[in-house]
């Protein structure tokens, strides 16, 4: 293919030989400082060659120009298989992906706008008194002379200080110890004449006393001798000094913050106080989390209808049964208490009885509370979670801070309230904030750099976050756009900025705010290769990257190379939309009277009273723009809500009124893009069941009966025919010092996994080994006609992951992968009950042609009775579900209600829904 860019003698970036997983050895060229797009179905290679190839090196590379003292502390990075690359810059990868995991981290603290504002109130902020609501200075001996020689008028002053007794001092010891220092006049509490120090102090005088430094006339030309009286009364006051004015009337000031009304002392601000992840700043409390876990009486007796004998009591009702079950008859005896009748018809003081205790027994709660004391055992520690909640801190009403925190304010806000705004509010609070001159002057850098990464959040689509919203409620999409603005304000120019589908969780309308900032980025001198599906990125790409023609092993090929005008893929789109269209077409008609999931009154969140109903046994989308609030209705209202009611553990559903029409499920399932597996030792075969099948069917060999061997033999995850040097992981970790653990091969089974013996068993010429290493489709081929082994084999494939090798770690799969995969195991039921399937964006890291895979899964699901509910922005998936739920008009406060709702062409001729006009090009929808 010529090279056109670099015979116009553009700087080109070239990779030769790219071999990294299913590449089949590419040469790829791309224009520096310009957009790339790299395309092609899922599982082409695509991440393959931008983040395993091209970030990968780069990344390598700058490890291996830093220092050999710093190299101890950065990880070893493998070199990446390709012969050889020129032309490539510093490398930074911003990839999909929740932020961080921990309860601690908020949108504020991963955009480092938290730390700003943390230091805003440190250098500006106003200490004000709760209790009297009053501000409270921070006074010193220039800000009282100051107010001394400002005050219009003013004749004269007296300056003194008072002495507060002590133990066991008396009025005798104070009057002595104020002689001693040299002073000529004091006076007792509630006197008004001054009485010498040199002379018997008068009668009835009371501790504490006051002492007298000078009096003189307030005026600029006694200005040295004010402030030598005042730092004198300072000193020897140990930080108080009052000033009485010839008036009478008489001022306090406190070195430090002391409220002069109620004399409560503050803490000085610092950056510290407003961070609740400081011990300094933290609510004591919850230690900076903003709820507590505690026990509840929901999760101790789920159903108020069974009576205690029946299990009404949860933790009581199955393991401990037998221990438990002799007091509770005891206790009843004694008290009378009905142990045979419903929980919710006992009189309130039994309920308490048995929940609480009495004397000479234990209730449920103090029985939780001594096992929540011996956490150190996981058992224990198991039982105790379960009957658990999250519960607002009743401390800090979910601040996360000490009181002190909050009564320091910046433009009447504390920093509570600045956290709660979205960043769009934020940012208008911010450039009208009123400051006077000096206090201007010392915010003006810190709002400077608050300003620019307000505004890099709001270009990239973030306006209606709030700053306070945990960073693992997060979306991939989100969270990828947080990293963007991040690196926007860093003010990086000539580097490689590689992500990874940036317009995941974006509304179409969205996408063009996006594509201007990956402009900016490249004007900026930077390289931006981008992995994107969307066609709008596409259509404003410099330079374009088509992978294929298949997935994994059918992949890794380069397609194309060059601009958009003369790349073959600009002509899919009409074919594609027809092929939804005739997806569509014929399937909602039928159910125009079918039942329905309503949720009212929905309020969690930004939603605003919403009412929204669902058909059932159909294919739903629920699309609008971003921060609309179609997570919170679906997920947290609708999703909990069902799950609770179908006797399955959910948390707390979001505030609404009731949800109706579930009596036709028997259970619900979310399908996000959630890790499916914690360890590596997982893969798609052990996920859908399938190696269950397997091992059985190795187990039935002629060889294996001879030796006994039984499906446990075949297991890697269980002593038998597994490779015990490894435990079947068929690697084994070498610790490294300062550096990152490495994994090797083990030297006992070469990676195999098994023992020699067990390998020699073998199923169509194949040792279980060799098995896992083939595609699930080249499974399939192997075993036709073994229905128990191939039925969920081919319920892999169906959902386009036929591509991926039988024993390969779910770790490794992408969000849209592991979606499909959980769809599949869905599907893999073969007598599944009337389910109610909630999807996340399921089209995350699809092609379009991939995108009617999934839709052909989803109809197969409602086909079978299933109602399928899924958030999506995709508008190929959009024009062909059955019925649309538009929520919007605007995200953040501004959205929230329901716009619009009907079947895809209903819901393009809506004037007031955003998608409409986006819907309408879609010729499904015209």
């Amino acid at each position: 293919m010529p090279d056109r860019a670099a015979s116009a003698g553009v700087p080109m970036v070239r990779l030769f030989g790219a071999r990294q997983n299913n590449l089949k050895n590419i040469d790829v060229s791309f224009p520096r400082a310009s957009l790339t797009v790299v395309t092609g179905v899922s599982g082409s290679g695509k991440s393959s060659l931008a983040f395993d190839t091209i970030y990968a090196e780069g990344q390598r590379r700058y490890v291996e120009c830093v220092s050999t003292y710093a190299k101890q502390f950065l990880d070893r990075l493998p070199r990446p298989d390709y012969d050889r690359v020129e032309g490539l810059a510093p490398a930074l990868a911003i990839r999909q992906g929740a932020a961080a995991q921990t309860g601690r981290s908020t949108v504020g603290t991963i955009t480092e706008i938290a730390d700003h504002l943390r230091l805003l109130l440190a250098r500006v902020g106003e200490t004000w008194c709760g209790k009297c609501g009053a501000p409270v200075p921070r006074h010193s001996v220039d800000s009282v002379l100051e107010a001394i020689l400002g005050t219009e008028g003013e004749t004269g002053v007296t300056i003194s200080f008072t002495i507060a007794a002590g133990a066991g001092d008396g009025v005798d010891a104070l009057w002595a110890r104020a002689l001693s220092r040299g002073f000529l006049l004091a006076r007792g509490q509630g006197s008004r004449d001054w009485a010498r120090l040199d002379e018997a102090k008068p009668a009835r005088t009371r501790a504490p006393i006051e002492v007298l430094v000078d009096r003189l006339p307030a005026t600029p030309a006694n200005r040295m001798r004010l402030r030598e009286a005042l730092e004198l009364a300072w000193r020897e006051g140990s930080g108080s000094v009052d000033v009485t004015r010839a008036s009478g009337q008489k001022l306090s000031f406190f070195d430090g913050r002391t409220c002069a009304g109620c004399g409560r002392s503050f803490p000085e601000p610092r950056p510290q106080l407003f961070s609740f992840n400081s011990p300094y700043g933290a609510c004591p409390d919850c230690r900076g989390f903003g709820n507590i876990l505690t026990f509840t009486l929901e999760r101790v007796v789920p159903d108020p209808g069974k009576s205690v004998l029946d299990g009404a009591l949860d933790p009581w009702a199955n393991s401990w049964r037998a221990y438990f079950l002799p007091k509770l008859k005891a206790v009843a005896a004694e008290h009378g208490i009905r142990l045979d009748k419903p929980f919710r018809s006992l009189p309130k003081e039994h309920q308490k009885i048995l929940l609480h205790g009495a004397p000479g027994f234990r209730g449920v709660f103090p029985f939780l509370e001594k096992l929540r004391a011996k956490a150190y055992k996981s058992s224990a520690r198991f039982l105790v979670k379960r009957y658990q909640e999250t519960v607002l801190c009743a401390t800090c009403q979910g601040g996360r801070l000490k009181p002190e925190a909050h009564e320091v304010r910046v433009g009447g806000r504390n920093v509570s309230e600045l956290l709660a705004m979205t960043v769009g509010d934020l940012r208008a609070f911010q450039t009208t904030l009123p400051l006077d001159g000096a206090r201007e002057r010392v915010a003006a850098p810190i709002l400077a750099e608050l300003r620019g990464r307000l505004e890099y959040l709001g270009e990239v689509g973030l306006d209606y976050l709030t700053l306070d919203r945990p960073s693992k409620t997060l979306s991939g999409g989100e969270a990828q756009r947080i990293e963007l603005a991040n690196a926007l304000g860093g003010s990086l120019s000539h580097a490689l900025y590689v992500l990874d589908e940036p317009t995941v969780g974006l509304h179409p309308r969205d996408t063009e705010r996006l594509i201007r900032v990956l402009l900016r980025l490249r004007g900026r001198g930077n390289t931006v290769l981008v992995v994107e599906h969307d066609p709008e990125v596409i259509a404003s790409a410099d330079w374009i990257v088509e992978l294929g023609p298949g997935a994994g092993h059918r992949g890794g090929q380069s397609l194309y190379q060059g601009t958009l005008e003369a790349w073959p893929g600009r002509t899919e789109d009409v074919e594609t939309a027809e092929v939804v269209s005739e997806a569509r077409a014929p399937r909602y008609g039928a159910r125009r009277k079918a039942a329905w999931i309503e949720v009212s009154g929905a309020r969690e969140h930004n939603l605003k009273g919403v009412d929204a109903r669902f058909p059932v046994g159909a294919l739903t989308g629920v699309c609008g723009v971003s921060g609309s609030g179609k997570s919170t209705l679906i997920e947290e209202v609708l999703w909990r809500a069902a799950a609770r009611a179908l006797g399955q553990d959910a948390p707390a559903p979001g505030a609404h009124d009731r949800v109706t029409g579930l009596e036709a499920f028997g259970r619900v399932a979310l399908v996000d893009q959630s890790p499916v597996a914690r360890s590596n030792r997982s893969n798609p075969a052990t996920y859908v069941k399938a190696f269950d099948r397997i091992r059985e069917r190795y187990a039935r060999t002629p060889l294996a009966r001879q030796r006994r061997y039984t499906p446990g033999t075949f297991s890697f995850n269980v002593a038998g025919g597994r490779c015990e040097a490894c435990e079947g992981a068929g690697q084994t970790r070498v610790e490294m010092y300062f550096l990152a653990d490495l994994w090797v091969p083990c030297e006992s089974c070469q990676g195999r996994r098994y023992r020699p013996e067990a390998l020699e068993v073998k199923v169509h010429g194949l040792s279980i080994d060799a098995l896992l290493d083939r595609t699930i489709e080249e499974a399939l081929a192997l075993f036709q006609g073994e229905t128990e082994i191939q039925e969920p084999l081919w319920v892999l494939d169906q959902v386009g992951l036929g591509y991926l090798r039988l024993g390969q770690s779910l770790s490794t799969l992408s969000g849209g992968e592991t979606q499909r995969l959980k769809l599949a195991r869905e599907l893999a039921e073969r007598a599944p009950a009337a389910g109610l399937y909630i999807l996340d964006e399921p089209t995350v890291g699809l092609h379009r042609k991939d995108v009617l895979t999934l839709l052909r899964v989803l109809h197969e699901l409602t086909r079978r009775g299933g109602t399928v509910i899924a958030v999506e922005h995709n508008l190929d998936f959009l024009a062909a579900c059955d019925y649309l739920v538009e929520l919007g008009p605007e995200g953040g406060d501004a959205g929230g209600f329901v716009v619009a709702a009907g079947t895809p062409p209903e819901l393009a001729r809506a004037e007031a829904s955003p998608t409409a006009g986006y819907l309408r090009k879609m010729a499904a929808c015209a």
